[in-house]
Formats: C-alpha cells, structure tokens, sequence
C-alpha cells in the first residue's frame, strides 16, 4: 500500500524529461521569453497542478532545465565523442556534433544567460568543457598543446558566433570547422581521415 502511495505522489522520471524536454523545444521555437508556465504546461498538455507535482517551483523547473541541457545536449555528446578511440577520427565526430547540436535552443540559453548569473555559470561550464575537450583531443593529434589550446578556442568562437549570428548558414560553420582542421592537421604534416 505505502508503495502504491509514493508511486501516486512521486512524478516519474519520464514525467520530467516530458517537460524538460518541452522547455528545451520552447527555446528554440520561441526564445528565452516564452519559456514561461503556460506555455510549457501547453506543450506537454498539462495542467499547471501536473506541473508542480513534477517540479515544486518554477526556480527548481529552470535550475533542472539548464542541468538537463547540460547532461544530454553537451556531456552525453562529449561521452559518446570518447568512445571514438582515434583521436583524428573523433575530430571528425566532434565536427558532426557540432553541425547537429540543438543552436536554437543554446542561443536561446546565451540570451537567457545574460540575465540569470546561475545560468551563465552553467553556460560558461559548458563552452569551457567542450573547448576542454576539443584541446585535448588536438592535442592528442599533433602532440602540440599550445596549438591545440589556440584551435580550441577559435573552434568555439566559430561555434558561439554561429549560434549568435542572424546570418546562418550550417553549410558555411561546416566549411570553417572544416578548414580549420585542415588548417591544424597541415601545421602538424597529417591529413584528415576520410568522412564517415
């Protein structure tokens, strides 16, 4: 009995990730200014007691929204890129990875970022882990850290500036990631492993 009770007073996980989920989707398609109750509680067709069952506060409702972004649209993607033991090979996955990350939704947190310092200090943990990364595995390549350190960064620039821009163009962030590999892997007299 006290079993079937936390079940009815305890939301699912799956319950969560529909409205995480629904909040990720309302940035992209509508911006940091239409994340708000209603319009999440709409997306997943709910009502707004549903929703507080779920999540006790909308503070508790954006603070695991920003986490759940991080865990599954940049720490998950990292660890799938780790399970590429070529490190010139995953180059190449990081470069599709960055092609396929959710841009509207993560230009949506840059704006909601520069109002929220909790949000800009997950943000900002975000790009430094995935420059991290990009570093370590340059480095990795060429055997070059200080090199690989300078490429991560313009590899990022090209990325926020991407996701920043009014002018985008995946064709056009695939050539300059592109580029700059090649650009990276000709300094250090290597060529890059064929597409996939």
């Amino acid at each position: 009995m006290e079993s079937t009770e936390r079940r009815r007073t305890t939301p699912s996980h799956t319950a969560k990730v529909r409205y995480l989920e629904a909040g990720l989707l309302i940035l992209a398609e509508q911006g940091h200014a239409g994340l708000k109750l209603a319009t999440v509680c709409g997306s997943v067709g709910a009502t707004t007691g549903s929703f507080y069952h779920a999540f006790p506060s909308w503070g508790t409702y954006t603070a695991a929204l920003i986490r759940y972004w991080r865990a599954e649209k940049s720490q998950r993607l990292i660890a799938d890129a780790t399970s590429v033991a070529d490190p010139l090979e995953r180059l190449t996955f990081l470069t599709g990875i960055a092609l396929r990350l959710p841009h509207d939704t993560e230009a949506a947190i840059r704006v909601w970022a520069d109002r929220d310092p909790e949000v800009r200090a997950i943000q900002a943990e975000v790009d430094e882990e995935r420059r991290s990364y990009i570093a370590d595995t340059l480095a990795a390549v060429t055997g070059d850290r200080e090199q690989a350190e300078l490429h991560s960064r313009a590899a990022m620039y090209l990325l926020v500036g991407y996701e920043n821009g009014s002018q985008r163009s995946l064709r056009a962030l695939d050539w300059a990631l592109q580029s700059l590999l090649s650009q990276v892997l000709a300094e250090s007299g290597l060529t890059a492993a064929p597409p996939q």
